[in-house]
């Protein structure tokens, strides 16, 4: 994968700042033919649940 900032998350195609607008939650690039689709919502989610991956909870 090349630099996240010019990558659209979702596609992984290359972007520019004229080409693509920050997804707010993830706060990751996201171009127009990927932005508000089901499927940006669907890889923002993966995304969200990955960031748990290897985690364990220390409360008692």
């Amino acid at each position: 994968m090349g630099n996240i900032k010019n990558t659209c998350f979702v596609c992984k195609k290359e972007i520019t700042q004229e080409t693509s607008v920050l997804n707010q939650v993830v706060n990751m690039p996201v171009c127009m033919d990927c932005y508000g689709t089901d499927n940006e919502k669907r890889v923002e989610k993966e995304v969200l649940e990955s960031l748990a991956d290897g985690f364990v909870c220390g409360c008692i």
